[in-house]
């Protein structure tokens, strides 16, 4: 018998450098629970929420206007009429001139962040990093041979006082960070919104110390009864800031639909490193018909009324069950509930705990750019049916009660 070419050590030698800084394990592909579960682990939308009609009606409507521009190839930067209605409505929104020059479109919000990396970042770039964060980007900017350096947080958001540290101690050694990531609004998975007042204090810095903000915007738009501020990317006239968005969580996951907005000469650099014509012309005209004929704000808010409901409910159960285990502060708007433990109540095994009760939360260090976790329980409460958000705290109560008790006991 021939020797085996792809041997585990073989394969370490052919592999590149970026697939050896992040090993074998597969991101996000978690073996399925044979039981029946109530997570409040994933960032999902709310499944009977989904807009199959919607979708539907305006999938019918580019397949009898535009179907043979929908079923070709729709070019590098993506689909026409989509960057279009983007920037068209993103002028609206941001208050800001902005035309398809500024708009790619990507697989997501995830891949944006990838396009966004693999334009920009070098092995041994340094990126600033608010810390607690959502682990797939911090993974991504890993990837690249990069140095991320954890911001820490308050109830605020991105502490700018221990960024401005930070960004001193590079200048010092005559180096730059490349940019500052963050998820300004809704913060995944704190929850917290950064107000008016850090932005531009995070604007002044990032002008000061001659970088950018690359703003994580996923959550945005779901907010609950106060509009956010405007985005750190307004705030900056589309110049010291880049911003990613997606349709995961305003439409569906499954679309696998998202963009990068940014400055004409960037978005063209961003373009030019892409390898797979673009994404789907036929996706992107059905969500453009959903912009142009107003379906999609009206089911964004929609969505804003579903999420502030989840989240009362949520919120009520807390108050009976976990109230002597656990404090927070309340959201403006997302999918996240941050839960502080009390002392003395360690989060690995309160999730370990609700884990054996068939509750799943998010909980551990992948949420720290340093590994440096705070005591605290990610509470996603969008895909969680409403009817079964009480029987899950409760059950989450139990779990906190029982760690609590074997602490009390040793």
């Amino acid at each position: 018998m021939a020797d085996l070419f792809w041997t585990p050590e073989h394969l370490e030698e052919m592999v590149s450098a970026r697939s050896r800084i992040l090993g074998p394990q597969v991101w996000a592909a978690a073996t399925p629970d044979p039981r029946h579960l109530i997570s409040f682990a994933g960032g999902l939308p709310d499944i009977p929420s989904l807009p199959g009609e919607q979708l539907l009606r305006a999938a019918r409507a580019v397949i009898e206007r535009e179907q043979k521009e929908a079923l070709e190839y729709g070019g590098t930067f993506g689909p026409l009429p989509l960057r279009d209605a983007i920037a068209e409505r993103s002028s609206r929104i941001e208050g800001i001139p902005l035309t398809r020059d500024n708009v790619i479109i990507a697989s997501g919000s995830a891949h944006a962040i990838g396009m966004v990396c693999e334009t920009l970042l070098d092995p041994g770039d340094v990126v600033m990093v608010e810390s607690p964060n959502f682990p797939g980007s911090m993974r991504t900017i890993r990837s690249f041979g990069a140095t991320q350096v954890a911001i820490p947080m308050d109830e605020q958001g991105m502490r700018c006082d221990i960024l401005e540290d930070e960004l001193q101690k590079l200048a010092d050694q005559g180096k730059r960070a490349k940019f500052i990531y963050c998820i300004p609004t809704h913060q995944n998975p704190a929850g917290c919104t950064l107000q008016l007042d850090r932005r531009e204090k995070l604007l002044e810095l990032a002008r000061r110390f001659n970088t950018f903000v690359l703003e994580d915007d996923a959550y945005g738009e779901l907010w609950f009864e106060q509009t956010p501020p405007p985005s750190v990317f307004a705030l900056s006239n589309g110049d010291h800031g880049i911003k990613v968005s997606s349709f995961s969580k305003i439409i569906a996951t499954g679309l696998r639909m998202g963009w990068i907005m940014g400055p004409p000469a960037l978005i063209s650099r961003v373009a030019a490193l892409r390898y797979d014509m673009g994404s789907s012309p036929f996706l992107g005209r059905v969500i453009a018909e959903m912009m142009r004929n107003g379906d999609l704000d009206r089911h964004i808010e929609n969505l804003r009324g579903i999420y502030l409901r989840k989240l009362e409910r949520v919120e009520d159960a807390l108050a009976r069950y976990t109230a002597p285990y656990a404090t927070y502060t309340r959201p403006l708007g997302g999918f996240f509930l941050w839960l502080q433990l009390r002392p003395g109540l360690n989060s690995r095994d309160v999730q370990m705990a609700a884990n054996e009760k068939g509750v799943v939360v998010g909980q551990g260090p992948q949420f720290f750019a340093d590994g440096n976790a705070t005591n605290h329980i990610r509470l996603a409460f969008s895909y969680v049916a409403m009817e079964e958000i009480e029987e899950g705290i409760h059950r989450l109560g139990e779990a906190m009660a029982e760690v609590a008790a074997r602490t009390a006991a040793k």
